[in-house]
């Protein structure tokens, strides 16, 4: 388990996806490193593939944002997203970083894990089969480990085969 100190503590009073984790009892470990920007970096990092789950952050212009979460191979087919979170392709854009910060996040590290209103998160259906997972912390030089049964039962999110 992480403890926070200053590592959680926002001056807007946002949660981070680490406070949510830890308010929740969810056991999770925190990994401090290098500012991770893509695959390639967790990588390098030593995170392996098949466990690492990236999240997408989309603004919606119903209803606020969607998260998008799914293996790192694959590729959000934004349709079948939109469809999923109960909109319209058109109405989805992809998130700015004022968007991130907005729900406690930075460029980087966009997390699952999310306790700001009017969110909406899609899991991609193989996330279900990915056991102990490598996630955002909200920030790009801290990566969650937390097992997926753990972090499904806490976002309850809508699946979907966001992939294709």
């Amino acid at each position: 388990m992480s403890e926070l100190g200053d590592r959680g503590d926002r001056p807007d009073g946002i949660s981070s996806p680490e406070q949510v984790l830890l308010a929740a009892g969810v056991p999770f470990t925190a990994v401090d490193h290098q500012p991770i920007v893509g695959r390639a970096d967790a990588e390098l990092l030593g995170f392996p593939t098949e466990r690492l789950l990236k999240t997408m952050v989309f603004r919606n212009a119903d209803r606020g944002f969607v998260l998008a979460a799914l293996p790192v191979t694959g590729r959000v087919n934004y349709g079948r997203l939109a469809r999923a979170a109960g909109t319209s392709r058109a109405k989805l854009s992809q998130a700015a970083p004022e968007d991130l910060r907005a729900l406690g996040m930075e460029p980087g590290g966009a997390s699952p894990v999310c306790a700001a209103p009017g969110v909406v998160v899609v899991f991609d259906a193989a996330v279900r089969h990915m056991g102990v997972v490598c996630c955002g912390s909200g920030r790009a030089d801290r990566t969650i480990q937390v097992d997926v049964d753990h972090l499904i039962e806490l976002v309850k999110p809508i699946f979907d085969d966001l992939s294709g």
